[in-house]
């Protein structure tokens, strides 16, 4: 049992804070979101899928051991952005995609937070892919730089991975970016290792790309929310956080920091070639979730507290909390997480860059060779819902406690079907008090 982790135990969302935030908020919220034109109806998806996540009456997988032949119910994931165990997920998916096809060089971590006068706009419009594009590049063009000084020759390029954030710890929305960039270059076939950045180098990468931002947005004109979703996003970017207490911040001094004009550019964070461990911690940080289920309780009052990364305690109705996590949807068809340069999937010469070995030591002005041909890298298959939740929070579900080995006999889709096995078995969960029973007629709620 140690070599294959612990016991898998079913969750269960009904019995969180976050569920019966979202539940007794979300009528609220709706109706005062109709004021204002709607939200959108992926917004609503979201939260049918949410509140749906979990429950074994909306469908199960029957499971079974093959030794002692006890079975066992697994209930669907919604998959969705506000579920704290999918988003879980997904960053491991992230991280173990990020650990197999990077190649085995150091990695810096370049984060880029914007000003408040830039976050609505950002937000409302694509210009947070244009801040990428131009952070990537201004970094590349200063590592061209270095490895002419080094002695470097020809054509060198760089790669990238990127990863989107629009929250902060306080659930409000802060649109910000956080960059994985190698120490180094290649030249073709050739890996050429770079020094690490100095401040003042950090403070001319930052300087480059605002003034090609300032050229590429000109006058930015000024936007309205045109829908109740984008109240939401502008009202989670302008409100005061309802903090509980109030405590001075605490300024440290960092090293390869920059702040110029409201923009902060941090690149002190930065893995050596063999640490992986280290590598696919940051992949994690980059695509975690918003919401960190473990610090949420609610209040004797009703109300909802809500610890922040710094100490600092949010106080919120539900209604308050629903608002803030609706805000921070990301946008249809918006990749929060991108590759650039060789790390692309369109590069030519992506399959001689990644999984690559780490390249042997030898001094930083000596450049190191890769094979001039190498094989293409073949598409990594996504790794399957069980093997996800093993990584994540370590259950394995194949393994029962009597050593034996379970299989899948059945997967129930049919609501009416579920339900009806679950009466047979004597397994509906008991209905919920009148108080949470009244949902919007949108969600259909039945357990």
């Amino acid at each position: 049992m140690e070599a294959c982790g612990r016991e898998y135990r079913r969750r269960r969302p009904e019995e969180t804070a976050l569920y019966r935030a979202v539940l007794e908020g979300w009528p609220e919220v709706l109706a005062e979101a109709s004021e204002h034109g709607g939200l959108p109806k992926r917004v609503k998806e979201e939260v049918r899928r949410y509140l749906a996540s979990g429950v074994l009456a909306r469908g199960f997988a029957h499971v079974q051991c093959q030794s002692c032949h006890e079975s066992m119910l697994v209930a669907f994931s919604c998959k969705g952005r506000l579920c704290p165990s999918c988003t879980a997920r997904r960053s491991e998916e992230t991280a173990a995609h990020c650990e197999e096809v990077l190649p085995q060089v150091p990695f810096r971590q370049w984060t880029l937070s914007l000003p408040r006068a830039w976050r609505w706009p950002v937000v409302k419009t694509r210009l947070l892919k244009t801040v990428e594009r131009r952070l990537v590049k201004a970094v590349w063009r200063w590592q061209r730089q270095q490895a002419k000084r080094l002695g470097a020759a020809g054509t060198l390029r760089g790669g990238a991975v990127a990863f989107a954030q629009l929250f902060g710890s306080a659930l409000q929305l802060t649109p910000h970016l956080h960059l994985l960039l190698p120490e180094g270059m290649w030249n073709s076939d050739v890996w050429v290792p770079l020094p690490p950045p100095e401040e003042a180098d950090v403070v001319a990468i930052l300087q480059r790309v605002l003034k090609q931002l300032a050229r590429d947005v000109g006058d930015v004109a000024e936007l309205w929310p045109e829908d109740g979703f984008e109240v939401l996003q502008a009202q989670g970017i302008q409100h005061r956080l309802p903090l509980d207490i109030a405590e001075p911040e605490r300024l440290s001094r960092k090293r390869r920091l920059a702040v110029l004009e409201g923009f902060r550019l941090h690149a002190d964070t930065a893995v050596h070639a063999a640490d992986r461990q280290g590598l696919s911690h940051l992949c994690r940080y980059g695509s975690r979730g918003p919401v960190a289920e473990e610090r949420l309780s609610r209040r004797d009052d009703g109300r909802y507290e809500y610890r922040t990364k710094r100490g600092p305690t949010l106080v919120l109705t539900a209604a308050q909390l629903v608002k803030r996590l609706l805000a921070l949807v990301p946008p249809r068809g918006r990749h929060l997480t991108s590759f650039h340069g060789l790390f692309a999937s369109a590069c030519a010469l992506r399959s001689r860059v990644v999984g690559r070995p780490a390249p042997p030591e030898k001094p930083a002005q000596v450049l190191s060779t890769l094979p001039s041909r190498t094989p293409d890298v073949p598409r990594r298959p996504r790794l399957d819902w069980a093997t996800l939740l093993q990584r994540t929070f370590g259950a394995d579900l194949w393994t029962c406690p009597c050593g034996g080995k379970r299989k899948v006999l059945a997967v129930i889709t049919s609501r009416r079907t579920a339900e009806e096995v679950l009466q047979n078995m004597k397994m509906l969960p008991p209905k919920r008090p009148p108080a949470l029973a009244q949902g919007p007629p949108q969600l259909k709620l039945a357990v």
